[in-house]
Formats: structure tokens, C-alpha cells, sequence
């Protein structure tokens, strides 16, 4: 701040409070010179004479009293300005900090979504899916060479479908898809249920996990073709939350329920 930078009141004051003091030093000297003079002339002292150091000493309590009040109000006037530039700065400062916190807060619902998972866990209640192609099996024994070839269940192709989810993740869907390999069908009319006989294909019964890494594990199921003229395709989604502890995870169970097609 300058120290020169006053209002019009203190600055008025500090001007009327120089004038009085330097009046009364004027006065102050010539009465002192006049006094000397006249006791040099052997002149008596008269009240005037006597009166003029008092008015003069008033005087200048009365510009040291203006003057100390000036310099009072220009304290207080910097002390007004500094906290008015202290409470700017504080303003400012407030204002980026809620700046960063709304874009952390849009950076982190983007990342964990309107619920607060994360990016799997999103991904986990989308579903993470599991795709496949099994082709026609080969019959041992064929009876006529222009004849379809025809497999028996025993001779079936058979593939294992798994889907990687978080190791903490707890399974609240399994929906299965299977189709000829040819078929235009969509995915979202060809589901089937565990067990269920597609034609001459089908799910396994049951579904297992098994451990892929420390952070990741595999939900699997099997998947079973004995058609020798059609390939089939088969399609596993698997739906699932994070849990809050892991054993939650050791209590949850592979139920296949009812979910939407991906």
C-alpha cells in the first residue's frame, strides 16, 4: 500500500494538523525572541506578554491532537484495505479450490458413476460377456458317404466359456445365449436357460469360478454341441457387484437369474 494513499478527511487533517504545529513553533519563537528582547531592556512582563507562550503551547497540543487523529484514521484506513485485500485474495482462493472440487467431483462420477463404483463395477452391472464358436462334431462312423454325418452325445464338442470379473465380485446374473453358427437371429432372441437343448447343443448345468490372478477371477461354464452339419454359437453374460468385504464373496452362490440381452 502507499503511504501516501489517503482519503480526503485524512489527509485534510494531517494537513490542518502540520499548519497548527508549525504556526505554533512560529509563535512559540517569535515570543521567546520578544520576551529576551524586552528583558534586555530591563521592560517588565505584562499578562500579554505572559499569555502568549500559553496560547501557543495550547496550539500545540491542539495540532499534536489533530495530527494524532489523522494519523490514527490512516491506520485505520490501512488496516481496512489490507483486510479488504486479504479477504479478496481469501475469496479467490475459495473460489478455484470449488472450482477443482466440481471437476474432481465430475472427474470421479465419470470414473465411478452415479452410484460410486468404479469403472468395473459399471462394467459389471452392464455385464461382462463371454463369446464362442463351436463347429460341426465328426461322427466316428458314417453309414453312407452321401449321408449326413450324425454324432452321438458322447462324441459332442465340448468348450469351456469364462468371463473375468474383479476377485471381490459377487454374481448376481449368468444370462446364455446359443444360435446356429448361420442363424440371422439376434442375441437377444436366442436365450437359453442351463441344461436347455438348442437344437442339438446346450449350457452345462452348473457354473464354477476358478482363480486367475490376485485381482481377477473367471465365472465358467461348459458348453456342448453334437450337431455334425451345424456349428453353434454361444454367448455367456455375466452380471455381478463389488463386495464390501470378502466374505461376502465366499458366501455368494452362482444362481442364474433372468437378465437383460447384451
Amino acid at each position: 500500500m502507499n503511504l501516501f494513499d489517503l482519503d480526503d478527511k485524512v489527509t485534510a487533517a494531517a494537513v490542518a494538523a502540520a499548519g497548527t504545529v508549525i504556526a505554533t513553533l512560529i509563535q512559540l519563537h517569535v515570543t521567546r525572541r520578544k520576551e529576551v528582547s524586552e528583558r534586555a531592556r530591563g521592560v517588565p512582563a505584562t499578562k500579554k506578554s505572559r499569555r502568549g507562550p500559553v496560547i501557543a503551547v495550547t496550539l500545540l497540543l491542539i495540532g499534536a491532537a489533530v495530527g494524532g487523529f489523522a494519523f490514527s484514521q490512516y491506520l485505520v484506513r490501512q488496516s481496512d484495505l489490507e483486510s479488504a485485500a486479504l479477504r479478496g485474495q481469501l475469496q479467490t482462493q475459495l473460489a478455484q479450490i470449488s472450482a477443482t472440487a466440481a471437476r474432481l467431483e465430475r472427474a470421479a462420477l465419470s470414473d465411478h458413476g452415479p452410484n460410486g463404483h468404479t469403472a468395473d463395477d459399471r462394467r459389471g452391472a452392464e455385464g461382462v460377456a463371454a463369446t464362442t464358436t463351436v463347429g460341426p462334431c465328426r461322427a466316428r462312423a458314417i453309414v453312407a458317404p452321401d449321408a449326413t454325418p450324425a454324432c452321438e452325445e458322447q462324441e459332442a464338442q465340448r468348450v469351456t466359456l469364462c468371463a473375468s470379473v474383479p476377485s471381490l465380485a459377487v454374481v448376481t446374473a449368468m444370462v446364455m445365449y446359443a444360435r446356429p453358427e448361420d442363424s440371422p437371429q439376434p442375441w437377444s432372441e436366442s436365450r437359453v436357460t442351463p441344461g436347455q437343448d438348442v437344437g442339438r447343443a446346450r449350457f452345462a448345468d452348473k457354473a464354477f469360478e476358478r482363480a486367475e490372478s490376485d485381482q481377477t477371477k473367471q465365472v465358467c461354464t461348459g458348453f456342448t454341441s453334437w450337431d455334425g452339419e451345424h456349428g453353434y454359437s454361444a454367448r455367456l453374460v455375466v452380471k455381478y457387484v463389488i463386495a464390501p468385504a470378502a466374505s461376502e464373496v465366499s458366501n455368494a452362490q452362482l444362481v442364474p437369474t433372468s437378465g437383460v440381452a447384451q
